[in-house]
C-alpha cells in the first residue's frame, strides 16, 4: 500500500498526454491549464481524461489493499492500522504543502480513500477468515 493519495492525483496529472511539467505544482499545472484551455468544453475532457487516470489509480491501489487483506487475514486479521494513517496523512500533508495542493482537497479525498479502503479491506479479511471460524465452530 505504498500509493497514496498525493500520488495518484500528482501521477494521475503528471501522465497527461502532454508529458510531464518542469514541476508538479498547482502553479505549473494552473498555467498549462491556462494555456491549453480556453473554455469549459476544452476543461472537461481534460478533467474526463484525470478522472479516468485516477480511477485506473484508484483500482491499483485496491489491488495492493486487498492482497494486504490476504497477509492480514494470515497473522493480525485486523485492516485498521491508525498509526500508518496517521503517518500517511502527514506525508500527504507535508507533500500538498510542497506542491501547492490546498490541503482541504487533499487531505478529504485521503481520508476518504483510507477509510472506505480500510473497510473493504476489513470485509476482505472476514471473508477469507469467516469459513476457517465457521468450520472451527462446526468442530466443537
Amino acid at each position: 500500500m505504498k500509493s497514496i493519495l498525493v500520488i495518484i492525483l500528482v501521477f494521475a496529472v503528471l501522465s497527461s498526454a502532454r508529458g510531464l511539467a518542469d514541476e508538479d505544482t498547482l502553479s505549473s499545472f494552473y498555467e498549462i491549464a491556462r494555456q491549453n484551455c480556453g473554455d469549459i468544453a476544452s476543461i472537461r475532457i481534460e478533467m474526463d481524461r484525470i478522472n479516468k487516470e485516477i480511477l485506473r489509480l484508484l483500482t491499483e491501489r485496491t489491488a495492493y489493499v486487498k492482497r494486504a487483506g490476504d497477509l492480514k487475514s494470515q497473522t493480525t486479521k485486523i485492516a485498521d492500522d491508525r498509526a500508518r494513517v496517521a503517518d500517511q496523512e502527514n506525508k500527504i500533508i507535508d507533500r500538498s504543502i510542497e506542491i501547492e495542493l490546498p490541503l482541504e482537497i487533499s487531505v478529504s479525498a485521503f481520508r476518504a480513500i483510507m477509510e472506505t479502503s480500510i473497510k473493504f479491506q476489513q470485509a476482505y479479511i472476514d471473508q477469507l477468515t469467516q469459513p476457517y471460524s465457521l468450520l472451527q465452530e462446526n468442530v466443537r
